[in-house]
């Protein structure tokens, strides 16, 4: 994989835990795209984004071992959520409103946290 689409990758990563993370910027997202189902996005998004390392090569390339630990540890966070919520996820406005929500968007401030003091 070229230098440019790892970067793309890593940046897209990032992004969709900062968008995770933020009740502002779901509702702002969901403001300007109104077909959007933005609490749907968000899991669909960290799934084609996340990969599982032992399934990917190119990923260890685009990751340090202790990044890789701390998109570990949100993605079972995540895996936990996903479960709990099922196939009927709520609209944005009403999800933000739910613990599985808070859980979320809390694993993922500290996720971006721990990779910022990486």
């Amino acid at each position: 994989m070229n230098h440019q689409l790892r970067e793309n990758y890593r940046k897209e990563t990032f992004d969709t835990l900062d968008l995770i993370s933020s009740k502002n910027e779901q509702l702002d997202y969901q403001n300007k795209v109104p077909i959007a189902q933005v609490s749907a996005e968000l899991f669909w998004s960290w799934e084609s984004c996340y990969q599982d390392v032992n399934d990917r090569d190119w990923y260890q390339g685009i990751f340090s071992n202790k990044e890789l630990e701390i998109l570990k540890k949100f993605d079972v966070t995540f895996e936990l959520v996903w479960s709990e919520i099922g196939s009927d996820i709520p609209y944005i406005t009403e999800f933000i409103q739910t613990k599985q929500w808070l859980t979320l968007s809390k694993a993922a401030k500290l996720a971006l946290l721990e990779l910022a003091a990486t």
